[in-house]
């Protein structure tokens, strides 16, 4: 079973994000765009995994994200990774950044004392909006840039993560909730 731990937007949110999306895709080249339903900031990949890793990792998660106090947040800013001139992914940036860290390194921790062996990568707040597939040029990168760069979400609470199961289709990625988490 595929596995991730995430935080999740309102609809609203989503809905203003992906209506300002729509208004410069057609002036974009080809990318593959996240569909909204599958919109989520990633906190910890757990990667394939039995299923009785849920069982092992609810106990100690729910413990530790039950001391931690939601907070409030802005989808804002915008950027790609790993850099515009190497464009692969297109994202949008997040406010209150420090406590998404703090929240991911929890979980993480957790995970990996309970024997899950996570990727190396660092952590770094966003929401994936595209992947690059061909090498956009300049004109476009900027234009991707100058349409979000000044774009900023209704405020949001962020009161729970949950922990996703990710079941790969030919039409995209499924998401199940399996377990969600309440911060204090």
């Amino acid at each position: 079973m595929r596995l991730f731990i995430a935080s999740s937007f309102p609809p609203e949110v989503l809905r203003d994000l992906n209506d300002r999306a729509a208004q410069y895709k057609p002036r974009l080249p080809a990318a593959s765009w996240v569909r909204p339903e599958t919109q989520h900031l990633t906190l910890a990949f757990l990667g394939e995994q039995k299923e009785s890793i849920i069982d092992q990792i609810d106990a100690p998660l729910r413990e530790a994200v039950s001391k931690t106090a939601r907070f409030e947040s802005t989808l804002s800013g915008c950027g790609f990774f790993p850099n515009p001139r190497h464009a692969r992914v297109g994202w949008v940036g997040l406010e209150s950044e420090l406590k998404f860290v703090e929240i991911a390194q929890l979980v993480r921790s957790i995970v990996t004392r309970q024997g899950v062996a996570l990727d190396g990568v660092e952590f770094k707040p966003h929401l994936t909006l595209l992947q690059v597939r061909d090498p956009w040029p300049p004109a476009s990168i900027d234009l991707f840039c100058r349409s979000f760069r000044d774009y900023r979400s209704a405020p949001f609470v962020v009161d729970h993560i949950t922990l996703f199961s990710s079941q790969l289709s030919p039409k995209g990625a499924i998401h199940t909730a399996q377990a969600t988490f309440a911060l204090a």
